[in-house]
Parts: structure tokens; C-alpha cells; sequence
């Protein structure tokens, strides 16, 4: 008997349209982003990145992204690049990279248009890889032709990387690219999600703008007022959990800048997060933590994943937010609920002391700078579980606020005979006149 077969194998149609379903485009962006700045890890280990550049361009006619940051080496193409999955025998990296399943390329191209060319030169390789996926899919083979190659060459520094060209646009994608709204919402989306890189000294430009770069700062000094922190390896992943208290911008703390930032090998996956995500608590979950109120509006908790195998991070497969279930986070948040009780103690204690009696103290810590939790500085950072307002409060003048009222009409008259502009003032300069001249 004839032996028969019962196909199972996936249609491309279906893997293509399955792949690009849940990723948004500004996401899909941020993939090839990431491509290029794990290309900047490989050639700089030391996260210094001066002198490299990624270039974002793009119309309702085509997209491209462009960089000089070493390249694709040919082997790397024809073997892991371009395939629909991480293979089993893929090299381990020796660096933190965001490459995790094998499919952030692909799917970031299918997203956005129907024909793609790569360029891309190492300093020993080059080669050109065009695609017209409307005729990849008629084909039963999924493999991708070079169009050209050279592995036997000598390239200078400066003449290495790569550059991606999108054409033929689909046509959701076409609309969303000629929208000048599209265009600031993924210079603020580039600059949150890999604005530790920027900082770092990558240039990364969108359009011809040169994006910022952030660093989030914690207050650290001998003053008392010290960042918190846990350090600890899980099963080939290095966890470092920091707490602290930022320094006030202006005359207050941003709230919308409050709470938990959580980055995988560099990745900011969760920003400002104020819920039961992390340690607070939502109105509808009241497990743990407390509900968010502007008195920790200068809160700030770090936590830093970071492996060389990525996959065990404990990020979603678009990298834009974390797997809740995974054992690693859950181990994690423990920790991190720790470390925000610490915190907010003493939060507490400096709104308690400055309402009690010493008004000086919460504008002793408003003084206080702030240092940037740079990769290399949060490794600096000691392992701290103490925070203290003590010795603010020793070495701080107390001040007292005293308040009365009298008639407008009366204090409207000393106004312009002090030649002051506001109550505030009168009470202050007629005090300082009393004690002048009765003390």
C-alpha cells in the first residue's frame, strides 16, 4: 500500500499574517532598531557608543533604516538572520542582545511593506538581499536568494553596517507613515524604549530629528537619603532591584514619572508603572502595595534584567511589556515590594516630619541632586537595604509656618507700603521687622 501523508506543515500566507497581527507599527520599528544597536553591542561591549548612528527615513513611499554599527556577517545571513525561528544550533552571543525568537526582522518588514532590499557590509563581507515577498509567497521554498555577495573582502570601520529599504508599502502602513501625528509618536516611543542607549552615545535620528536620550536619576549621598538596593543571579540571569527618591524637578515631582521602570538587556519594557503590576495597588486589587497618590510622586524603582540568553528574560514576545506568569518576575516583585515599603517609610516620615515641625527638611531633600542610573553606576551601586532621613533632620534649621487672618483692606495697604506682591510676603516682612526691632 501506498504510504500517504497528512500535511501539517504551516501556509505562508497564514505564518506571514499570524506574525504581523499583534505588533504594532511604531513596535515593529523599535525591532529593526534593536537589530541595529545589538550590532552596536557586538563591536562596542563597553555600552560606549560614540560615533554610531541609526538613521530612521521614511514617507508614504517607502521606509528605511540605516546604520554603521559593524554590520551582518554572511554566515549570520545565510545560516540565523533570516529564518523563522531561533535554531536550536544558533550561536550563543556573547553579549546582552534583544534577539530572543528569531522573528523580529521578518515579521518588522512583512509589517510594512511588500518588497525589501538589505545591504549590509562587515569588515570582511558584503551582500545584497532583495525580496519581493508578493513572489516569495507563490513559492513553495522558504528560503531567500542573496542577490549578491562577497565574503572576502577588507573593509574599513567606517564603511561597515547596514541599511534596510521598504517599498511598496501596504497600504494601512502608507497612511500611517505620511501622518506628521505618527512621526512624534515614535520619536517619544523610540526615545522611552532605548533611551539608555541614546544616552550611551548612539545617534539615532527619525526623519532628520536627533532624539534625546534618558537616564532615569535617584538621589544617592552621605546625607542619609541613599538608593536601596538587591542584587541577585536566577538560572543565568543577573537581577539588580533599585528604590529610591528622585530629584525634584522645578518645584515638584512629575507624577506621571513616578513608579516602576523595568528593562530587559537594555529594554524598557515597563514605564512608570503605578499598578498592581508591579508593588502598588489598583482600586479593584487590593492584594498588596498602595494605591498611587501624589505624596510618592517622587518615587522611583529600577529593575534591571539582564542574560546572555536572552529568551529566559521575563518579556513578552514583542518585547514590549513582561510575561506576568514568568517564575523569575514573580521572584522578583517579592523583592521589589521589599524595597518600596523601605522607601515609602521614609517618604512618609519626611511628609510627617516637615508637617509636624520642621518645614526645612522636605526643602533639605528638595536640594539634594540627583545621579544617573546609568548600567555602569547601577553596578556601582552597593547592595542597601537602609534609608534615613536622621541626619536631615539633625543638621536642618527647623522652620514653622504661621498663619492669621486680617482685613483685605488692611493688608492690601501694607502690600504697597512694603512693596511686596503677594499676603506671603507681608507676613514674612513684618515678622523679620518685629524681631529686628523688638529682639
Amino acid at each position: 500500500m501506498m504510504k500517504r501523508i497528512v500535511k501539517a506543515n504551516p501556509t505562508k500566507e497564514f505564518f506571514v499574517n499570524m506574525l504581523v497581527r499583534d505588533i504594532l507599527l511604531k513596535q515593529a520599528i523599535i525591532e529593526l532598531i534593536d537589530n541595529s544597536i545589538d550590532g552596536a553591542r557586538s563591536i562596542r561591549e563597553t555600552n560606549a557608543y560614540k560615533g554610531l548612528k541609526i538613521s530612521v527615513n521614511f514617507n508614504r513611499e517607502g521606509f528605511e533604516i540605516e546604520d554603521n554599527c559593524g554590520g551582518i556577517p554572511i554566515d549570520v545571513a545565510e545560516n540565523y538572520a533570516f529564518r523563522f525561528g531561533r535554531p536550536q544550533n544558533a550561536i550563543s552571543s556573547n553579549t546582552e542582545t534583544t534577539g530572543i525568537f528569531g522573528i523580529g526582522m521578518k515579521r518588522a518588514l512583512f509589517k510594512i511593506g511588500k518588497k525589501f532590499t538589505i545591504l549590509s557590509t562587515t569588515k570582511t563581507s558584503k551582500f545584497v538581499l532583495n525580496l519581493d515577498v508578493k513572489d516569495w509567497l507563490s513559492k513553495e521554498e522558504w528560503d531567500f536568494d542573496f542577490s549578491s555577495y562577497d565574503d572576502n573582502m577588507r573593509n574599513e570601520d567606517a564603511e561597515t553596517g547596514t541599511k534596510i529599504m521598504v517599498t511598496d508599502l501596504n497600504e494601512d502602513i502608507a497612511g500611517e507613515l505620511k501622518s506628521p501625528e505618527f512621526e512624534a509618536e515614535l520619536i517619544e516611543h523610540i526615545q522611552r524604549r532605548v533611551g539608555l542607549d541614546i544616552a550611551y552615545g548612539i545617534i539615532i535620528t527619525v526623519n532628520g530629528k536627533i532624539l534625546a536620550g534618558n537616564n532615569i536619576s535617584l538621589i544617592n549621598n552621605i546625607e542619609g537619603i541613599r538608593v536601596v538596593k538587591e542584587e541577585y543571579d536566577d538560572d543565568g540571569i543577573n537581577v539588580q532591584i533599585l528604590g529610591g527618591i528622585a530629584p525634584r524637578e522645578g518645584k515638584n515631582y512629575p507624577p506621571e514619572k513616578a513608579g516602576w521602570y523595568i528593562y530587559c538587556n537594555g529594554r524598557l519594557v515597563v514605564a512608570a508603572d503605578k499598578s498592581s503590576l508591579t508593588t502598588w495597588k489598583d482600586l479593584e486589587n487590593k492584594s498588596s502595595g498602595v494605591v498611587f497618590h501624589n505624596n510618592y510622586a517622587g518615587f522611583r524603582g529600577i529593575v534591571y534584567f539582564s542574560s546572555k540568553q536572552p529568551e529566559k528574560l521575563p518579556w513578552n514576545t514583542t518585547k514590549t511589556g513582561l510575561d506576568e506568569t514568568s517564575r523569575v518576575y514573580l521572584q522578583a516583585r517579592e523583592k521589589m515590594l521589599e524595597i518600596f515599603k523601605i522607601v515609602k517609610g521614609i517618604i512618609d516620615e519626611i511628609k510627617k516630619s516637615t508637617e509636624e515641625k520642621d518645614d526645612a527638611v522636605e526643602e533639605s531633600v528638595a536640594k539634594m541632586q540627583g545621579m544617573e542610573m546609568t548600567v555602569s553606576e547601577i553596578k556601582k551601586v552597593p547592595k542597601n537595604r537602609e534609608m534615613t532621613i536622621k541626619s536631615v533632620i539633625i543638621t536642618t534649621e527647623p522652620n514653622v509656618t504661621i498663619s492669621y487672618k486680617k482685613p483685605k483692606k488692611d493688608a492690601d495697604e501694607l502690600k504697597g507700603a512694603l512693596g511686596v506682591k503677594s499676603y506671603k510676603e507681608v507676613g514674612e516682612k513684618t515678622f523679620e521687622y518685629y524681631k529686628d526691632a523688638e529682639c
